[in-house]
């Protein structure tokens, strides 16, 4: 099977990319859950001595692998996940894009990018921020009626409704689930906000 050069280098590109967003995608799922803001400190740093990190040494899946998975300052060991989650992001770009037209990729990109995030913060915190279900839905709801094709439609009106429809059904079946625990369990092993 021949691929051409401008194949290899939208494939390199998504590639690239993957990892550049999974880096930013670790700020989220580091900073979220202890309700730091992703843009304050602008420039992200050792979680354990807290010394900024310089470009250099923040770049994507190579600074880690480079610096032996330690923080160059203190060296403290810097958690597998920061590589885990670069790699398994620019693997996930990659297929994507391999397999789907831009723009259905561009908004699966978006998609796999809030599922990432949720589930490394669900693995270490045992919670899902709003911010990721929240933002997660109103996302999907937006692709959906940007790329109807999403919800297998010519039509952004149908998308759109689709998309609600599936946002709610996903909501009732979580809320079943809640109650099905609490009835099992006798204690509410899943929370929703109040009001």
């Amino acid at each position: 099977m021949q691929h051409s050069t401008q194949d290899i280098l939208f494939s390199t590109f998504a590639f690239a990319l993957g990892t550049t967003v999974g880096s930013f995608l670790n700020v989220c799922i580091y900073r979220w859950p202890v309700d730091l803001s992703i843009n304050r400190p602008h420039r992200s740093f050792c979680p354990q001595c807290k010394h900024p990190i310089p470009w250099h040494h923040n770049l994507p899946l190579i600074s880690w692998l480079a610096l032996g998975g330690r923080c160059a300052n203190c060296r403290a060991k810097i958690s597998f996940r920061y590589f885990a989650v670069e790699l398994v992001t620019a693997v996930l770009f990659l297929a994507i894009w391999q397999r789907f037209p831009w723009q259905v990729a561009i908004a699966y990109w978006i998609f796999i990018s809030f599922l990432i995030i949720g589930t490394f913060i669900d693995f270490e915190h045992f919670i899902i921020p709003d911010r990721v279900t929240i933002g997660g839905t109103i996302a999907g709801l937006a692709c959906s009626v940007i790329v109807p094709a999403l919800m297998q439609t010519n039509s952004r009106v149908a998308a759109g409704v689709r998309a609600a429809l599936a946002a709610a059904l996903g909501y009732v079946i979580l809320w079943i689930v809640l109650e099905a625990g609490k009835i099992a369990f006798g204690r509410k092993r899943i929370e929703f906000d109040g009001p």
